[in-house]
């Protein structure tokens, strides 16, 4: 059986958007109500946002792989990301 990439970022993509999604409304879902969910959706679609960016900064696969499940998916981005948001009053 062979899929497609298209199928395979697809899928990828709607994943973390339905596990944010969950774990928001798991943790905040009492708290904001549905906003959560949407907060959570977008939290956990960021790390996976470099993929557009894959043709400018990186020559091959490899390099781009190491970049992104290295920094992209680190708790040092995590930590970035949220001081980026308090700054921004998202």
């Amino acid at each position: 059986m062979q899929i497609d990439l298209f199928t395979f970022i697809t899928m990828g993509s709607l994943t973390q958007i339905v596990l944010g999604a969950a774990c928001g409304e798991a943790i905040l879902g009492k708290k904001i109500g549905y906003k959560a969910m949407l907060f959570g959706a977008i939290d956990g679609t960021i790390p996976d946002l470099d993929v557009i960016f894959k043709k400018l900064f990186f020559q091959n696969n490899i390099d781009h792989l190491a970049f992104h499940r290295g920094f992209m998916h680190s708790v040092i981005f995590a930590f970035i990301a949220d001081k980026l948001k308090k700054t921004k009053k998202l």
